[in-house]
């Protein structure tokens, strides 16, 4: 199968196979503790969700090419603004527990959503599409929930921070927050290649998905910007939330790094939810 056609977990672990020869050249020994060996998630539904400060109620948004997309609104007393999330390739709704937590501690409401194909909502997965399905929770957010397009931040993740970086011109934010970004396509899979083996490994990727590019997008953004990372982070390194940071003109801009974070943990740390506090309150409060 082409590169091109493997889905992103796919090429996440393939990546790990091309290396094994060094490895085993350099007779290195790779230490496999116990709390390495499970991936758990805690997950969440509007059903088990309970909370004293966020109400939460499911949606379906209807896209303009006919998918349908579950969407999840929470909403609290004397909330400053919405902010709209766009998670990473591997987000689910019932995935989301650690974000919801952290945004149960700042003055907004959140809305949350399964891109076409995933979770619960309709299609297949494509560039395009998930564009589309961004500019379909927005509008939604707008006319059926009744959002102040004036008060929205756009909260991308990872993939999100592509989308995120899309939607800037085009949905006209408040402001907007990158959470362990990606720079551009080309830049972020070099990173995963070592040095040693680059010379004999090539990804090749549809037009699509090649053209997206944050650094010119966040280049051409005065908007109020927050760019958060962590300085343990192996699939987006730092280096990229700083780079995105220098690219941006706004004269409102904030560069944090967690120190000792990593690429899907930083809603567990207060450092990260003080941040988000700082940011929103400062784009949000006259």
């Amino acid at each position: 199968m082409p590169l091109t056609q493997m889905p992103m977990p796919v090429l996440r672990f393939l990546i790990p196979a091309f290396l094994l020869p060094v490895f085993f050249l350099a007779c290195t020994t790779i230490e496999i503790r116990e709390s390495d060996a499970f991936d758990n998630h805690p997950t969440v539904t509007p059903q088990s969700y309970n909370s004293e400060i966020f109400t939460l109620s499911e949606h379906t948004v209807e896209t303009e090419d006919g998918e349908a997309l579950n969407a999840w609104h929470l909403q609290r007393e004397g909330a400053l603004g919405t902010v709209l999330y766009f998670g990473g390739n591997g987000f689910l709704l019932v995935k989301s527990l650690p974000w919801i937590q952290a945004y149960e501690t700042l003055p907004v409401n959140l809305v949350l959503f399964d891109y076409r194909g995933y979770g619960l909502s309709t299609g297949s997965p494509s560039v395009d599409g998930i564009f589309t399905d961004a500019q379909s929770v927005h509008e939604f957010l707008i006319s059926e929930l009744n959002a102040n397009p004036e008060r929205i931040i756009l909260h991308g993740h990872s993939m999100g921070s592509l989308v995120t970086g899309r939607m800037l011109s085009e949905l006209n934010p408040a402001a907007f927050i990158m959470e362990s970004p990606i720079t551009e396509i080309n830049d972020w899979t070099r990173r995963l290649v070592p040095l040693l083996l680059r010379p004999f490994i090539r990804f090749r990727f549809d037009e699509a998905i090649s053209q997206q590019n944050n650094l010119t997008r966040v280049a051409a953004s005065e908007l109020p910007a927050l760019f958060i990372t962590g300085t343990e982070d192996q699939i987006t390194p730092e280096r990229m939330a700083k780079q995105l940071y220098e690219a941006s003109p706004s004269s409102d801009k904030t560069l944090r790094l967690i120190e000792g974070g990593g690429h899907n943990d930083l809603p567990l740390s207060q450092h990260y939810r003080d941040a988000l506090l700082t940011f929103l309150e400062g784009v949000l409060l006259p």
